[in-house]
């Protein structure tokens, strides 16, 4: 009988939270509301409100929390493999949504409307990850799929993944993107010696790699071109990439 008293409670509360969503708008929820909803969605009964707290107190915000390491998110007490797997999808839902808005929106007509993009996927990344973008001939984006994530060894790319992504989409060009957590975009040799030996693999894939992009904590790289495309105001490091960035225009 206890239990059963238990289980009304939290289910009374979990529908209070939910209306307080729908009503006020997720946005204007408090981090441990918005991190107990989205544990709503992961653990169908039960109280979350004191997971919510410790994954709080560990990772500080939501952001954090949906791109911490699944063997990080099993440390929290209460957290499983398959539990913190259920976040990780749910965060993949959002961004094939994400990515469903901007494809339907607009076409990326510019350079820049690329790099707005790209910012918008890999920029606050806490882990590694090497995406494929798709671009037609008139620069629309026709599709996007991350083939690598942690450990990054660009030169170890599956091809068999690059040309599955070209069968499914019928992609002509390709913009590959990988992001350094916590690290500059231009600190990396390994990134320019391996440069060209993957736009040799595009070549045999039946696409034509358009760019090869680093993103980082001061801005976006051109491997290709051997110079910043953007740089970040807020960087910790603005003047140094802006310095870069003029020597490179000399």
């Amino acid at each position: 009988m206890q239990t059963k008293v238990k289980e009304n409670i939290h289910s009374g509360h979990r529908q209070r939270l939910m209306e307080l969503a729908y009503r006020s708008g997720f946005e204007n929820l408090t981090n441990i509301q918005a991190v107990e909803l989205i544990l709503c969605y992961v653990f169908p009964r039960g109280d979350v409100n004191p997971l919510a707290h410790r994954l709080i107190d560990r990772y500080k915000n939501l952001a954090t929390i949906m791109e911490a390491p699944i063997e990080d998110l099993k440390m929290v007490k209460g957290m499983g493999y398959t539990s913190a797997l259920k976040l990780h999808n749910l965060l993949g839902i959002y961004n094939g949504y994400f990515f469903e808005k901007v494809a339907k929106k607009e076409k990326l007509v510019t350079r820049g409307d690329v790099y707005d993009y790209i910012e918008s996927l890999l920029r606050f990344k806490t882990v590694e990850e090497v995406h494929l973008i798709g671009l037609n001939a008139n620069g629309e984006l026709i599709g996007e799929h991350c083939i690598a994530r942690g450990n990054i060894n660009l030169v170890g790319i599956d091809m068999r993944d690059i040309s599955l992504f070209v069968a499914t989409y019928n992609v002509p060009n390709i913009i590959i993107v990988h992001n350094h957590v916590d690290a500059d975009c231009i600190k990396s040799p390994q990134d320019a010696d391996t440069h060209k030996k993957i736009n040799g693999k595009f070549k045999f894939a039946g696409c034509k790699l358009l760019d090869n992009l680093v993103i980082g904590r001061d801005g976006i790289y051109s491997l290709k071109k051997k110079k910043m495309l953007r740089i970040f105001v807020n960087s910790p490091n603005y003047f140094e990439a802006l310095n870069q960035l003029n020597k490179i225009s000399e």
